[in-house]
């Protein structure tokens, strides 16, 4: 919404002198400032758990990217690490290797997993140029990269940049979100702590979007296209079939009668456009909630499921716009502790959902209005909600579910899916908050403070751990 905010930048230095600025851009972001990317090598190739072959013959490992913001400093800036994991706990630590810096949005991968996508932004002397970087998952080196110059963004404006892969398409869409200030006043107001009086900045920004397209075939971008109809809250959300691009946005409430300001609140919208155009195909009214932040797949139909309030998919058809809501009974508990929702899709078109603070997890199937085809129910941890968002993941073969162990004991704990029970655990007193399995077979435990990294094996036999500098909000 067009409000006007104080830019207030607060300064400090990180560990290599680096000077990071809290301001409404690191607000704006996430909390992502300028940042710096590194690589986690999966060692699982000297153990071999699960690996099978890859198209090459040779085993299919890759690393795992760690992203999220390095301490200290208030204003910590965005980064991502890629590194292996230590085989035993005799095994010398990982160490990190430096991968980018600069991150304008959390990085995201390819469906199949084999590259990942960085954005970053450099304003430069006639805009914000946006440059697009595809990690390789085997090697951790830039596979492809492409740029394109935005004209006309001012040098305060802030810009945040959201790939999206189409599966089945070699094209990767750029959502861009421009959020300019468009007047700036004195103002006093009063200091909480003091009772003073004190003058102050005020900045009125609007917000407005943009597509842009790079072709991994011909490494070129095509766009930017400027969307109509804006302005818009700059939070958006975002998903690509192969043929599509569907997109949703709010519009920003106008200034004038506050009863025509509720109404245009309330409403968001959902747009499709053919990949690579930034004309769109289709928009029409988008039920509630406001896009931004919330988990969807890509289903093999080529529609949206979009898990809204942590208890209901929102089915999307990308052909006609229209939605289908359909409740998740397991979810639907509403004295459940704040938590953390997770969905992802499963190589049999099944899909796994995840509520932690319900202390549920859920295997639906889309092509059966997302019927609960298994439930695990187990004690919620002691973080159900914040980064790392993944607190339970499924094994590759669906058997299994390791969740994070209960807030009373820590640790992990494994339950088998057909019926549900507790087939492992293990605690040695430590609270995770975050979980993640390799492809390697390992599962990646992560807490807030060092040794932040722990592995463990399927079997929850702990292998090693690590230290990092990285508060870490994901691992890829």
């Amino acid at each position: 919404m067009r409000s006007r905010r104080r830019e207030n930048a607060v300064r400090s230095f990180g560990p290599g002198g680096d000077r990071f600025v809290l301001s409404r851009r690191n607000v704006l972001a996430g909390g992502i400032g300028a940042g710096a990317l590194l690589a986690l090598p999966d060692l699982g190739m000297g153990r071999r758990f699960d690996v099978r072959p890859g198209k090459s013959g040779r085993a299919a490992l890759r690393y795992a990217f760690l992203y999220g913001t390095p301490d200290p400093g208030p204003a910590r800036s965005g980064s991502l690490v890629a590194t292996r994991f230590p085989v035993s706990r005799a095994a010398s630590p990982p160490a990190p290797v430096p991968v980018a810096i600069k991150l304008a949005a959390a990085p995201v991968s390819s469906p199949d997993l084999a590259v990942t996508a960085l954005a970053t932004v450099d304003m430069v002397h006639d805009g914000a140029k946006i440059t697009l970087t595809l990690i390789e998952g085997t090697s951790a080196a830039v596979a492809q990269q492409g740029s394109v110059t935005v004209t006309g963004v001012p040098h305060d404006a802030n810009v945040l940049v959201t790939p999206v892969f189409a599966p089945g398409s070699a094209i990767v869409s750029l959502v861009l979100a421009i959020t300019t200030p468009v007047g700036k006043r004195l103002v006093r107001k009063t200091d909480p702590h003091t009772g003073s009086r004190v003058t102050r900045w005020a900045t009125t920004w609007t917000s407005h979007h943009a597509l842009a397209y790079f072709d991994q075939r011909s490494g070129g971008i095509t766009g930017p296209f400027h969307l109509s109809g804006e302005p818009s809250l700059a939070l958006s959300t975002a998903a690509a079939n192969s043929t599509d691009l569907l997109m949703w946005t709010t519009r920003e409430p106008q200034p004038g009668d506050p009863a025509e300001i509720r109404a245009q609140a309330s409403l968001s919208r959902l747009t499709v456009f053919p990949l690579g155009s930034g004309t769109a195909r289709l928009s029409v009214p988008a039920p509630a909630p406001w896009p931004g932040g919330e988990p969807l797949v890509t289903l093999p139909t080529g529609d949206v499921a979009r898990l809204v309030r942590g208890r209901d998919v929102q089915v999307c058809s990308a052909r006609t716009g229209e939605v289908t809501e359909l409740g998740i009974a397991a979810f639907s508990h509403r004295r459940a502790k704040p938590s953390a929702v997770t969905m992802q899709t499963r190589p049999d078109g099944t899909v796994f959902m995840t509520k932690p603070g319900a202390g549920v997890a859920v295997i639906a199937d889309p092509a059966d209005s997302f019927r609960t085809a298994a439930q695990i129910e187990f004690p919620p941890p002691a973080s159900p909600l914040g980064a790392p968002w993944s607190k339970a993941v499924l094994s590759p073969a669906g058997d299994t579910c390791y969740v994070l162990g209960p807030a009373a004991t820590g640790g992990l704990c494994a339950y088998d899916v057909g019926s549900g029970k507790l087939v492992g655990s293990y605690s040695e007193g430590r609270q995770y908050a975050g979980l993640y399995q390799l492809p390697s077979g390992t599962l990646l435990a992560v807490r807030p403070e060092n040794p932040r990294l722990a592995f463990f094996s399927s079997g929850l036999s702990p292998l090693g751990t690590a230290d990092t500098n990285l508060y870490v909000s994901a691992v890829f």
